[in-house]
């Protein structure tokens, strides 16, 4: 009898690691180019923003256009209108860790207010654009800090925080009428609060909120095909003292690939 238990658990034991084996062998956990990092790889991307009830289209193409050791950086050739993602990326650098599998961001991205007012320039830095080493749902990072900005000669302090969530793989999405399989969807989430001191006394001119939600959608061997941005920013009642008016900041940006060019030579 002895014998017998141990035989079967033998066997479970092998079917178990078996198992295991093929379900790791997927492209999950393959070393799978989800944004192909070469200088004059380019792509032409249809924009759209919807703000303050207008609808402005345009195009742009994205091109590598230096890299240094692993850092790459980016330019913008712009027709009518960039996009939001493409600006941030375009605005920094990207670099690459654990061979395809990891691309990371350092950089910063700005939301132009109203009133003739300053942008809010926020830094992004090691923020995670895609780690296939994760599972769905997991944080690729979290960054936070502060950051200080004169409005109306009054300096402002602003705090952020930014999380980079793995939002899982798609076997497919429709882009353009163009079929792209093995997707990686990804999303940055931008929370933001802001007081101000003025007369002995601390002003919260903005309650914490997330203030822009940006989802990517990498597809295998080619890159970014399409980007969703939303932001909306709901400010205090702003003391007298500034006299200034901040207006609420809402729109929403789309990106979607139209076609592309890389080196197939690497």
């Amino acid at each position: 009898m002895k014998k017998l238990n141990l035989i079967l658990i033998l066997i479970f034991t092998t079917l178990l690691i078996i198992s295991c084996s093929d379900e790791d062998d997927t492209f999950l956990v393959s070393d799978t180019d989800y944004f192909p990092l070469e200088v004059d790889n380019s792509w032409t991307y249809e924009n759209e923003l919807n703000q303050n009830s207008e609808s402005l289209e345009g195009l742009e193409t994205l091109t590598v256009n230096e890299q240094s050791q692993n850092r790459f950086s980016f330019t913008q050739t712009v027709t009518n209108l960039g996009g939001f993602y493409t600006g941030v990326l375009s605005s920094g650098e990207v670099y690459k860790q654990d061979g395809n599998r990891k691309i990371i961001y350092d950089g910063e991205f700005s939301i132009q207010l109203e009133n003739n007012l300053p942008s809010l320039n926020i830094p992004l830095q090691e923020v995670v654009l895609y780690d296939a080493n994760l599972s769905q749902a997991s944080i690729m990072s979290s960054n936070s800090g502060e950051f200080q900005q004169d409005i109306n000669g009054f300096p402002v302090d602003f705090n952020y925080e930014i999380n980079s969530i793995h939002n899982g793989f798609s076997a497919e999405e429709i882009i353009n009428n163009e079929t792209y399989q093995d997707v990686f969807v990804s999303e940055i989430q931008v929370l933001l609060s802001a007081s101000a001191f003025l007369v002995f006394t601390n002003f919260t001119i903005l309650q914490e909120q997330t203030v822009t939600t940006i989802t990517n959608y990498y597809a295998k061997d080619i890159g970014l095909i399409s980007s969703e941005v939303s932001t909306e920013i709901i400010f205090e009642d702003i003391p007298e003292q500034l006299e200034v008016e901040v207006p609420d900041v809402n729109f929403t940006s789309t990106q979607q690939l139209q076609s592309y060019s890389l080196n197939t030579n690497s």
